[in-house]
């Protein structure tokens, strides 16, 4: 089989990317719910020692959101756009 070259090429990589950040996007959806829910534990009052537990967690949680959310970023700076070419083999270094 031939590889793929060209614009059908570029529109592969461009639907892979988009389905990726689809993916970590609905990872990321998934733990604000998640974040949600420790928050409305937390409204409910203190809890000695429960408390203390809640917190940690949502920090922890928001880390992982952090972290999705820089892969989201990184892959759409990632993405070919549409239309997009190379640049001449004298400009690649520019």
């Amino acid at each position: 089989m031939l590889p793929i070259v060209g614009p059908l090429h570029l529109w592969g990589e461009m639907t892979m990317t988009q389905d990726h950040v689809r993916t970590f996007e609905k990872a990321r959806d998934q733990w604000l719910a998640h974040r949600r829910s420790l928050a409305e534990a937390l409204a409910g009052g203190y809890k000695k020692g429960r408390t203390e537990n809640q917190i940690e967690r949502i920090v922890k949680v928001q880390a992982a959101i952090d972290v999705i959310a820089s892969a989201i970023d990184q892959d759409r700076l990632a993405s070919p756009r549409a239309g997009a070419s190379e640049p001449a083999p004298d400009d690649r270094w520019r």
